[in-house]
């Protein structure tokens, strides 16, 4: 048997569907980091909670979901992205593949990016009331907008 693979073509202009949880899940926040997003689709993923200790952040469990947005971005907006936060925050975050659920119940394959690194602290008040804004710009669960502002209380 022979197989052969396809040539892979490395473009940093390649589009990627990625899940965001954070703020970037709203296509008006990324236009302000200079990304060009036309929408970004509400989805779910199964298995996660979300948690902001003092960035967001997901958390394996098993019952949990997490909400936000899926967009199509390039590579090196990713790059551009993850750098910041790194260069800002001091954080890392790196990409997994999820499969996200859409409103319509469709599934789509992404990128989602977790960190390991963050660490322990109370969260920005400003930061998690923005946050609770993009969640509701897409729809998310009134439950979940309440989980989200429960990091105030924290």
């Amino acid at each position: 048997m022979i197989i052969t693979f396809a040539t892979i073509q490395l473009d940093p202009m390649h589009r990627t569907t990625v899940f965001f949880y954070g703020t970037f899940m709203s296509s008006r926040v990324l236009k302000e980091y200079g990304i060009q997003c036309d929408q970004t689709l509400p989805a779910k993923v199964s298995g996660y909670r979300l948690s902001i200790r003092p960035r967001v952040n997901l958390r394996p469990e098993p019952d949990a979901a997490a909400y936000g947005g899926l967009a199509e971005v390039t590579h090196s907006e990713l790059a551009s992205l993850y750098d910041d936060l790194k260069t800002t925050f001091g954080i890392n975050y790196h990409p997994f593949p999820v499969l996200a659920e859409l409103a319509n119940g469709r599934f789509q394959p992404a990128l989602c990016y977790l960190s390991f690194d963050i660490p322990d602290a109370p969260p920005d008040p400003g930061y998690v009331g923005a946050l609770a804004e993009c969640a509701k710009e897409l729809s998310a669960p009134e439950s979940y907008i309440q989980h989200i502002l429960s990091f105030l209380d924290a």
